[in-house]
């Protein structure tokens, strides 16, 4: 599927309707798809700043010298205010989150700016290099793939992200640096995840958490995440903090989100 600009337009406006309307969900509440609390606020005051000319940062107040990093990258038309609840909820459990300034994130090359600007910056000294994230949603989840060809990115977090097109190039799944939580929406009509995720389950190098939530649109993750806000917390406290209690739930037949309601779940190599 190729999108006309008639259809981009239409997504923009949809985007920014979704995310006026809240997404129908409340910050700081409790993802009832999973035993965990990871949809609940990590316990730190956050900040948010201008990263240069082109990135937002979100981080905790206080820094102490060993945060992991989590590059995002926005929807079609959208910018990191569509999503402040959920780049400020990352930052609540530790995390220095950049999102990049653009509303055509697919390439990528937007969020890896924002790394570049982190590593000359004055707080480079309180970041963990090594260890280093990338999500988004849509043209963004697309971009995150991208991205995650770096050398300098650890693993990904593609949210209903868009395969087929808007400057993502398919050669980057059989290229990725780290594993990858894929999530999909199985009621998403904009982003199909049979045609734009089951081949990257399948041709991609990498170990990866495959989740698509039960009922989810397109506009499930607008505003502060939806239910893909623990999923993609655990994630990251698995593969960015090394948290035995996160990776239980993702490693083995038997585990958390395997089992969770709502959760339709395929892994390779976990």
């Amino acid at each position: 599927m190729k999108l006309s600009s008639v259809h981009l337009s239409s997504f923009a406006l949809l985007l920014s309707l979704a995310f006026c309307a809240g997404n129908a969900h409340a910050f700081g509440g409790r993802d009832d798809t999973t035993g965990g609390s990871y949809d609940s606020s990590g316990g730190n005051q956050t900040t948010q700043e201008r990263a240069g000319s082109s990135c937002t940062l979100y981080r905790p107040s206080n820094l102490d010298g060993n945060h992991p990093v989590i590059l995002w990258g926005n929807g079609t038309g959208a910018s990191p205010s569509s999503y402040r609840g959920l780049l400020r909820h990352w930052a609540s459990w530790g995390f220095v989150v950049l999102a990049a300034n653009t509303t055509n994130a697919g390439t990528g090359r937007d969020m890896l700016e924002c790394l570049d600007w982190l590593e000359d910056s004055s707080i480079s000294g309180y970041i963990n290099f090594n260890k280093v994230g990338t999500s988004g949603h849509s043209q963004g989840g697309g971009g995150s793939i991208m991205a995650a060809t770096d050398d300098r990115i650890a693993t990904s977090a593609p949210i209903e992200g868009y395969t087929l097109g808007l400057g993502h190039d398919r050669r980057s799944h059989t290229n990725q640096s780290g594993p990858m939580l894929l999530l999909s929406g199985s009621a998403d009509t904009l982003v199909n995840p049979t045609r734009n995720h089951a081949g990257l389950f399948s041709r991609t190098n990498v170990p990866v958490f495959w989740a698509i939530l039960q009922g989810a649109s397109h506009f499930e993750p607008v505003g502060d995440g939806g239910d893909f806000r623990g999923i993609t917390t655990a994630w990251f406290l698995y593969q960015l903090f090394d948290d035995a209690d996160a990776a239980t739930e993702f490693e083995g037949s038997n585990c958390g989100y395997c089992n969770a309601s709502r959760w339709e779940v395929e892994q390779k190599s976990l």
